[in-house]
């Protein structure tokens, strides 16, 4: 009864804390889980965006470039079909730092990079220009001989000491490319050579090319 007498009575800022809302403190984990988990995916899909926005090295894309429209060379024989299977074997994946790009061709000896885009063809029949006077200077790259037959926007550079004739046409807008083809090339034997300034062969086994 004393004791009952001499306890003070309580004052609200001393009243018990109410007892925890189980109810309440799983929303806040809940909501703390969410934004642990959220934050993570944010930034994955902002690497992959900006991983995926650019295909050309670094340069603005705006999406898939189309196919590039070229002709397809001639139907090819036996022959020239197993040479240009041995070309394509060994060219390069990229051209001059240039991604590859889709042709609407309906040849498998086809091959396309950069925009403007750099040509490839194996199996073309031989060029016109070829053995006239009117002809360039023939060129020799890495011990492969070229024709070259600038045109307007283009020059068109046709190796001519292969079994098969191979083209590539390149716009005046690109860097030349025929050190990065040369290999791919030089898959097939030579067949004939370039002369030097005396009119000699530079092989004297083989037969100056165009004579």
């Amino acid at each position: 009864m004393r004791s009952s007498m001499n306890e003070s009575p309580r004052r609200p800022s001393e009243a018990s804390p109410a007892p925890p809302d189980p109810a309440r403190s799983r929303r806040r984990r809940n909501a703390l889980i969410a934004t642990s988990v959220a934050l993570p995916v944010t930034v994955v899909l902002a690497f992959a965006f900006t991983a995926g926005g650019s295909g050309d090295g670094g340069k603005t894309s705006t999406g898939p470039l189309p196919a590039v429209v070229i002709s397809a060379p001639p139907s090819p024989d036996d022959a020239t079909q197993a040479a240009c299977v041995k070309v394509f074997a060994q060219l390069p994946v990229q051209l001059e730092g240039l991604n590859p790009r889709k042709t609407d061709a309906d040849s498998s000896f086809v091959a396309a990079w950069g925009d403007p885009p750099i040509t490839f063809r194996c199996g073309v029949s031989k060029p016109a220009v070829f053995g006239t006077p009117a002809a360039a200077q023939l060129i020799d790259v890495d011990g492969v001989i070229w024709q070259p037959d600038p045109q307007k926007d283009v020059v068109v550079y046709t190796a001519v000491d292969r079994s098969v004739y191979i083209e590539v046409t390149v716009p005046t807008a690109q860097t030349q490319p025929l050190t990065d083809v040369a290999p791919a090339v030089s898959a097939l034997p030579q067949v004939c050579t370039a002369s030097d300034a005396a009119g000699n062969p530079t092989n004297p086994k083989l037969k100056i090319c165009g004579s």
